[in-house]
């Protein structure tokens, strides 16, 4: 996190389209927050809940969910 809040990045495969999943790196875990609704609450997963949500994306478990 930075001074002024988290540093919110998204994917560089979402250009300028504006349904984009962000994401900030914080202390000892990941918030994730949809780029439409930047206000609401992100949702925030511990460091290893995030690779294993990543490592299921890949995999392709969460297709269609």
């Amino acid at each position: 996190m930075r001074e002024g809040g988290p540093l919110w990045r998204r994917s560089s495969m979402c250009g300028n389209e504006s349904e984009c999943l962000e994401v900030a790196v914080g202390h000892g875990g990941v918030m994730a927050r949809d780029s439409k609704t930047p206000r609401r609450t992100p949702v925030r997963f511990t460091a290893p809940a995030w690779r294993e949500f990543l490592h299921a994306v890949t995999r392709g478990e969460l297709a269609g969910s």
